[in-house]
């Protein structure tokens, strides 16, 4: 069974793994912004050197055969079995992971994504809000959900076909 942490340190046998660097990466690489940690039965197996803007949220996840990472202004997926890796960014910066068994669902400052579980992008919902995309529940194939327009607290509801992305309503 697979756990995954972000951890601010790496003990000596996660310092032994080699690194697969995501993000902005500079060149020579440098400190990354979080280090990403998977364990195997409690034994480190992969690390993932996240580089990028620190500000803002992040988000680490199993979700399939994919770990998933949400941080700083993209989304990267790697493969738990052959440690390749794909990267999908975001239109401002990253903000909340919503796996669902069939898809998992992206939130960023303004938009909505929605990958398979081949990590294939299926649909981008654009203009959701201006500084946040929150999604309360998923209720058959409908997303409710709040798009912050008027920051501090100017939210407002919208929901979505989870099919499609397609605006169902909106207030």
């Amino acid at each position: 069974m697979y756990t995954c942490c972000f951890v601010q340190t790496l003990e000596d046998d996660a310092l032994m793994l080699d690194a697969l660097p995501l993000g902005d990466v500079p060149r020579g690489l440098g400190t990354p912004s979080q280090y990403c940690l998977v364990e195997e039965n409690g034994e480190p197996v992969m690390r993932i050197d996240v580089y990028g803007d620190t500000g803002g949220f992040a988000d680490i996840q199993i979700w399939h055969n994919w770990l998933v990472i949400g941080f700083a202004d993209m989304v990267h997926f790697v493969s738990l079995e052959t440690r390749q890796y794909s990267s999908h960014a975001l239109c401002g910066y990253f903000g909340h992971l919503y796996p669902l068994q069939g898809a998992l669902l992206v939130a960023s400052a303004s938009d909505l994504l929605c990958f398979d579980a081949q990590a294939r992008l299926q649909w981008i919902t654009e203009d959701l809000g201006i500084d946040g995309v929150v999604i309360s529940r998923v209720a058959g194939n409908i997303i409710y959900g709040e798009g912050e327009w008027d920051p501090p607290g100017g939210w407002r509801p919208f929901q979505l076909a989870l099919h499609t992305g397609h605006i169902v309503a909106e207030q």
